[in-house]
């Protein structure tokens, strides 16, 4: 039997050195390069004369285990876990980072920066503090807007990226927290995030919404603290979950079957989801309800099965896509305008 496989070229290979064994790593746009070992971030140019080189470095409270870049607002988001506590940190205008040892401005998130210590800005990384009620689990930027998503194990929450205006040519980046999505029977190991579409992966399981902005089209969000669930369907979750431990400790490997709903038949998989607010201002909100578009769960090949990792899901990107269309109409002929078009990437084990 012969099997044929596409070749994916490489116009080019340069090496970047490195001090340390890299832990976590991500590309910083068409420029620049993030490598995270121990407590440190090293960026390195990818183009230009500086080819490979070393561009900046910063440290980090501790060992990074999430790192994103979002190419929209040009700032860089880390999970970071020191003394078995995670922290939620966003770098802004890093590239003002000439050395290590250069003055860093840390602030929080939402918090406004009085006249004076603008224009100090300019020339200093800042470090902006996003802390959460739960533990962050993974990370999302969308590549058109950057806003930026965070995963914990009960619930999504959504940043919004804005600008404090200092003068016409530097504006100050922030974030402010929009919307709280809580997301139950599923726990998210990789999300995305792209202009109102958001995608949720578990490890055999993916999850895609649609946030809609119109609200005639379904239910407000709720205004309201969420409620957890009550004491007895806790009870029954509690009950199912020990039969399930049970049965494991038996030597039994439980899988079930493949499952592909699509539309509003999606809504019957089981995992509830709920929109929450966070901002005091109705003006301000951007989505009210939520719309079900895919759910999948994938089945494992068990006759293969060596361990754990290898029936896992390992990839999940929403990614935009520009297509021109060329209009002739009577006001605009031969005008030129954008489209944007979702594309969902979701990656199988071979």
């Amino acid at each position: 039997m012969v099997q044929l496989y596409n070749l994916h070229p490489f116009g080019s290979q340069q090496v970047v050195p490195c001090k340390l064994e890299p832990e976590r790593f991500c590309g910083g746009g068409p420029d620049a390069l993030f490598v995270a070992a121990g407590s440190k971030v090293e960026a390195f140019a990818v183009a230009g004369q500086e080819l490979c080189q070393p561009r900046c470095a910063f440290s980090t409270l501790g060992r990074v285990l999430r790192l994103v870049y979002s190419e929209a607002g040009d700032y860089l988001v880390a999970i970071e876990e020191k003394n078995q506590a995670t922290f939620l940190r966003a770098y802004v205008n890093w590239r003002s980072k000439r050395t290590e040892n250069s003055r860093v401005c840390i602030r929080m998130v939402g918090h406004n920066v009085e006249a004076p210590f603008r224009e100090t800005f300019r020339d200093q990384m800042s470090i902006v503090e996003m802390p959460l009620s739960e533990t962050p689990l993974c990370i999302s930027c969308c590549p058109v807007k950057g806003d930026l998503l965070v995963g914990c194990t009960n619930k999504l929450v959504l940043f919004s990226l804005k600008y404090q205006i200092i003068n016409e040519e530097f504006p100050v980046l922030d974030f402010e927290r929009s919307l709280i999505i809580h997301i139950h029977n599923i726990t998210p190991v990789e999300i995305s995030f792209c202009v109102g579409y958001v995608a949720v992966m578990s490890d055999l399981e993916v999850l895609i919404l649609k946030l809609e902005s119109n609200p005639k089209n379904g239910e407000s969000v709720h205004h309201h603290p969420y409620k957890p669930n009550s004491p007895v369907t806790q009870a029954n979750d509690e009950g199912t979950s020990n039969e399930t431990l049970q049965l494991e400790s038996e030597d039994f490997v439980i899988c079930q079957k493949p499952m592909e709903l699509l539309g509003q038949n999606s809504e019957q998989s089981g995992v509830s989801v709920t929109l929450e607010s966070t901002g005091l201002d109705d003006e301000k909100i951007k989505y009210f309800h939520v719309q079900h578009l895919l759910y999948r769960r994938f089945a494992p090949d068990i006759s293969s099965y060596v361990l754990s990792d290898d029936i896992k899901l390992h990839s999940l990107q929403l990614l935009p896509i520009y297509q021109t269309v060329t209009t002739c109409s009577v006001s605009q002929c031969g005008a030129v305008r954008q489209q944007l078009v979702k594309r969902i990437h979701t990656w199988t084990p071979p």
